[in-house]
């Protein structure tokens, strides 16, 4: 699977689960592709930090 069927996949997925923020969407999918594709993890911090970014 390439990166852009699984973005496109993840997005249809968050769609029809009744999701309705794009930038939501894409931050959530930002971070589903780092993990699948490069074995990043996603920390406390960060979440924290788009916690913070979304609400702005």
């Amino acid at each position: 699977m390439t990166r852009e069927d699984f973005r496109a996949n993840l997005y249809q997925t968050y769609i029809s689960s009744g999701m309705q923020d794009p930038v939501l969407i894409q931050e959530y999918i930002k971070i589903a592709e780092e993990f699948v594709f490069d074995s990043k993890q996603h920390t406390s911090l960060q979440q924290i930090e788009l916690i913070e970014r979304l609400k702005a």
